[in-house]
């Protein structure tokens, strides 16, 4: 099966209602479940996503609970020390987009799927928007 990567951006337009990319990074996740393996995220995408949706909430125990049920329905790499000297040896000038190639590359993951398309401008593995994701998706079913 198919292993997809899912960049830290998507997941917080996935649990984000007022994204205006939300529809898509929805749509996106619920057919790599249903069609392929679980999506695949990295520690780093836990911890952005903790940081950036964590700050909008008064209550700590919901959002808990909401990073542990999400967080559940995807496989999680690992992040190696040597990541990080292979991120200097790459043309990310994003480094946080450098961990997310290093981890998807451990992972031997077979598509990215990213908003941030020009950060992975060299990346071996395919890179691909949700969007546009969904979009094919739609077009190979009809």
């Amino acid at each position: 099966m198919t292993k997809i990567f899912i960049d830290a951006n998507v997941v917080i337009d996935y649990l984000d209602r007022s994204s205006k990319d939300h529809g898509s990074a929805v749509d996106c996740i619920r057919i790599i479940r249903k069609h392929f393996n679980k999506p695949v995220v990295s520690p780093a995408t836990f911890i952005i996503t903790n940081f950036v949706l964590g700050k909008f909430v008064k209550n700590k125990d919901w959002h808990k609970k909401q990073m542990q049920l999400t967080f559940a329905a995807f496989e999680i790499t690992s992040i190696e020390p040597y990541f990080i000297n292979a991120i200097f040896e790459t043309h990310f000038t994003d480094l946080e987009d450098g961990l997310q190639y290093q981890c998807a590359l451990n992972a031997k993951a077979e598509i990215i799927i990213t908003k941030d398309l020009s950060d992975f401008f060299d990346s071996k593995i395919p890179v691909i928007h949700p969007h546009d994701f969904v979009s094919r998706y739609y077009d190979i079913t009809r």
